[in-house]
């Protein structure tokens, strides 16, 4: 799987800790340009359901269940890469477009979500030793 994720907005998440010979939970605060990249490791517990490991900016790792993952995605706290990239397509598209439509307004608020998309990404790819 290895898939990256983009911490979109600061939350905190209660995680289990997958230290070796350890077994608990606690907060942590993730900010945003953080990535995580799910791991193809799994781990099923019968009460809890199926978690990912993930590993965050290359630094440490967690489990997070599989449920929490869409959960957050759905709420716009994390993206794919991927959908992040297009998000980037699209408000770019909708500058240029309120350009040609000589919209002042809609060019304001266009080009300042996507100079703050821009900051997300590039943070990000560069946490995970990329060139954006």
């Amino acid at each position: 799987m290895n898939e990256n994720f983009i911490i979109l907005e600061m939350f905190q998440h209660e995680v289990s800790c997958c230290c070796p010979g350890q077994k608990h939970k606690h907060m942590i605060e993730f900010h945003p340009s953080d990535v995580w990249t799910i791991i193809d490791e799994q781990k099923y517990d019968d009460s809890l359901g199926w978690h990912f490991l993930v590993t965050v900016n290359g630094e440490f790792q967690f489990l997070i269940q599989v449920d929490d993952i869409e959960e957050l995605s759905n709420e716009g706290r994390i993206s794919s890469l991927m959908d992040l990239e297009l998000k980037m397509m699209h408000l770019n598209f909708k500058v240029n477009e309120s350009l040609d439509q000589h919209d002042e307004e809609a060019f304001t608020l266009f080009a300042n979500e996507l100079s703050n998309v821009q900051k997300i990404m590039e943070n990000g790819y560069s946490s995970l030793g990329i060139e954006a």
